[in-house]
């Protein structure tokens, strides 16, 4: 399974950059690594919100929430 497809199955519920550490390195980050980490999480989540498979929102304490994205159902021209 690829980084992205864990990031996306923990995108479930809504999640900060922070929070999505684990799935996308597959260990916690701290100390000095922390700030390239972030960076990197937040590309990913980038990629996805430009891709429509991910949306978010902006907590009341100022940090994203990111969430999968719902399936658009097929038109089936109705």
């Amino acid at each position: 399974m690829s980084a992205l497809d864990r990031l996306l199955d923990h995108l479930s519920t809504p999640q900060t950059a922070v929070q999505c550490f684990v799935p996308l390195f597959k260990r916690d980050i701290t100390g000095p690594d922390h700030g390239m980490a972030l960076v990197e999480a937040v590309a990913h989540l980038n990629h996805l919100l430009h891709a429509g498979k991910v949306s978010r929102v902006l907590s009341s304490d100022g940090a994203w929430l990111w969430q999968r994205a719902a399936p658009i159902a097929p038109d089936c021209g109705h």
